[in-house]
């Protein structure tokens, strides 16, 4: 029996410079989408024998978008990266398997969104240089922390859901 992946079953990690601790795994709070996208560039063949198409360029992006959070080192960083024009080290995650692909990418777009009365977001755009590198990550990066103040008595892990 196949069983299809939902989106919040995948997402993406960013490797850092901790000033503490030297590069460091996290994952942008909040995360409300992201994707990847791959194109070839076509090249048609037309000779004596055969007529026909095959791969010119490949490139690959990945956009992020998720909702700024008080606390996540994400945006600072990738704000900077780019204004500092350097590479940002970004990882796809499958939750499930915590398998991964990763890759060098150019920030070709960061934006930042502050409407009124709506959450503060921000759009990544990321452009593939080099190539994509497949591996195995011994645990998650966390997450946003939880509200404060609703933390189980026993931390037990166990949710009530009343209604």
């Amino acid at each position: 029996m196949a069983i299809e992946f939902r989106g919040d079953e995948l997402l993406f990690a960013v490797e850092i410079e901790d000033e503490a601790t030297g590069a460091k795994l996290i994952r942008p709070f909040n995360q409300t989408r992201g994707g990847i996208e791959s194109e070839a560039e076509e090249i048609e063949l037309n000779t004596k024998d055969k007529s026909g198409a095959d791969y010119g360029n490949v490139s690959q992006t990945l956009s992020i978008e998720g909702i700024i959070t008080e606390g996540d080192p994400f945006p600072n960083f990738i704000k900077k990266a780019q204004r500092n024009k350097e590479l940002v080290k970004i990882y796809e995650v499958n939750k499930r398997t915590l398998k991964a692909e990763y890759g060098m990418y150019m920030i070709s777009e960061f934006n930042r969104e502050y409407e009124n009365e709506e959450y503060a977001t921000y759009e990544l755009e990321g452009i593939l240089n080099g190539s994509v590198c497949e591996t195995t990550l011994e645990e998650l990066p966390e997450g946003a922390p939880g509200s404060d103040g609703m933390d189980c008595d026993g931390d037990d892990g166990e949710d009530v859901i009343v209604g």
